[in-house]
Formats: structure tokens, C-alpha cells, sequence
């Protein structure tokens, strides 16, 4: 099988993966911090986590959101359209589960475009059209480094020239059995994850490598992220601070699309993982 094919192959192991998770619990499917939740308390959610994840990293950028258009890459059912709204005047979201946009549809308490995504990219967007891009506990379930290389490259197109993106990534397991379980040979790993959920250890449908997604160090993400083009990326903690040695479960990146500006400046590359003791370069 070619590259190519393997890819389309993964990417609709992801939507079938994710479909079912809409039709039977979207709202842990989309965070699983609880068992179960409540409709509107699910929603009422929204604005804080914004709060929380949204203005440090505009704030780290020097972005002022008013007036601008912001997408949500992996938006689920739009859990955070109303804080986002506060803040840009244009809120679009893609998701690629048709399930979860519809139910978001219907939910949402605030209005928004949404995109139905293929899984690989951001096709239905289009190129130069975004002010800030942002992608929260999605990234983290992908299960190859490259399908996330290919959503940076994907960004930088829709991006207008100077627009930012922030993206949460995996840098290691959440738990210690989810690690020994990541480490299992996927025949085995696709075996175990069918006898726990059976033994109602796992309550979420789909393969499970569209769960425990790939691991990204922040090194190789700001690899990644400087070879496709993007100018201040970096890499930082689950609070906006700095990366302690051994990565934890979820991190943030950061990044710039060139702009004009930067071209006429001289401006190249700074690719910084804020780490303790170490001084950012610039």
C-alpha cells in the first residue's frame, strides 16, 4: 500500500472512529474529565476553558481577537463557540465527525460556520481567510506524526500572512496503563482495548489508536513546525509556562504565519521550547 493509500486508510478509520463516539456519548468523547455530563452544564464549560487556554496564548502572540476570525480545528459540537465569540468577531469551527457538527448545530448557543473536514486537512477553508487558528485535546488523538504535519502545513495555508495558531499536543501517556498499552503491538492493543471495554474499563467506541493518538515530543513538533514555514514557534506547558524535562500528557505550540513585515525585518526562524533555567531566544 503507498503512502497515500495508507493515509486515506487512516483517515477513515478516524471518522468512522469519531462518528461512533458522537452517536453513543460526544460529550465524554469530548472531554473525559467526567463520566457523564449534563448538556448545558457541558456548554457552560465553554467560556471558562477559553478563558484558560485561549487568552494566555493570545496574550503570548500580542494578539488583540477583536474584529478577527478565528477557526477551531477538531470543534466537536462548538463546546467552545461562545467564549471565542466574545472575543472575534467570526467563529468557525471543522470537525471531521458530520455527527458531532450536526448535534453542535443544534446545541451550540451561539452562531458559527462549520466545516465538515476530511480527516488530512482543511479543505473547505480556504487559503488566507483565518486571523488564529486553534486546536484543543484533538491533536493528541491522531495517530501519526505526519497526518499533524500535514495539519501545520494545512494551517499555514489558511492562516492570513502574520495570523497565529496555537495547537495542543501529546508528549506522553496519561497513565500508566495507557502507556504499557501503547506499547503493545497493534493487533494486541486493538484486542485489549475490545476487552476492556467490555469489561466497562473503556467507555469510548472506535479503534483505539484514533484514542490514544501519538506521541510528539516538543523538539519534533518545533522541527516540524519551522520546516513547514512558521516564524516564534513555541513549545509550552499546559499552563502557558515552561515545558518541564520529561514532556507531560499535553502541551501548546505556538507559531506566526510570514508575513510582508517580516520579510522587509530580516526576521528568521526562532523555534524555542521554554524550558526551566533556560532563557527564550528571541
Amino acid at each position: 500500500m503507498h503512502a497515500d493509500d495508507e493515509r486515506i486508510s487512516d483517515a477513515e478509520i478516524m471518522r468512522r472512529a469519531w462518528e461512533a463516539r458522537s452517536q453513543a456519548d460526544p460529550l465524554y468523547a469530548i472531554d473525559a474529565r467526567r463520566r457523564t455530563w449534563e448538556i448545558d452544564d457541558f456548554f457552560s464549560q465553554g467560556p471558562q476553558l477559553v478563558q484558560e487556554i485561549v487568552d494566555p496564548a493570545l496574550k503570548i502572540l500580542s494578539v488583540n481577537p477583536s474584529g478577527l476570525r478565528v477557526l477551531e480545528i477538531g470543534c466537536g459540537m462548538g463546546r467552545l463557540f461562545e467564549g471565542l465569540s466574545y472575543r472575534f468577531a467570526d467563529v468557525w469551527g471543522i470537525d471531521i465527525s458530520e455527527g458531532m457538527i450536526d448535534q453542535g448545530r443544534a446545541e451550540c448557543p451561539v452562531q458559527a460556520t462549520w466545516v465538515v473536514g476530511d480527516g488530512l486537512s482543511l479543505k473547505g477553508v480556504d487559503s488566507g481567510s483565518i486571523d488564529h487558528a486553534l486546536s484543543y485535546e484533538v491533536f493528541g488523538h491522531i495517530s501519526r506524526p505526519s497526518i499533524i504535519r500535514g495539519y501545520f502545513t494545512e494551517i499555514l495555508r489558511v492562516l492570513k500572512p502574520g495570523g497565529t495558531f496555537q495547537a495542543q499536543l501529546r508528549g506522553a501517556s496519561d497513565s500508566t496503563r495507557q502507556a504499557i498499552v501503547r506499547r503493545m503491538p497493534r493487533p494486541l492493543r486493538v484486542a485489549s482495548a475490545a476487552m476492556l471495554r467490555k469489561m466497562n474499563v473503556l467507555p469510548v467506541q472506535g479503534d483505539i489508536d484514533t484514542w490514544l493518538g501519538c506521541i510528539v515530543s516538543p523538539e519534533d513538533a518545533l522541527s516540524m513546525l519551522t520546516a513547514v514555514g512558521f516564524l516564534e514557534v513555541k513549545a509550552l506547558s499546559p499552563d502557558f509556562g515552561d515545558v518541564p524535562q520529561d514532556a507531560p500528557p499535553g502541551y501548546w505550540v505556538l507559531g506566526r504565519k510570514p508575513s510582508p513585515s517580516h520579510a522587509s525585518e530580516g526576521r528568521g526562524f526562532d523555534s524555542t521550547v521554554q524550558a526551566p533555567n533556560t532563557v527564550a531566544g528571541s
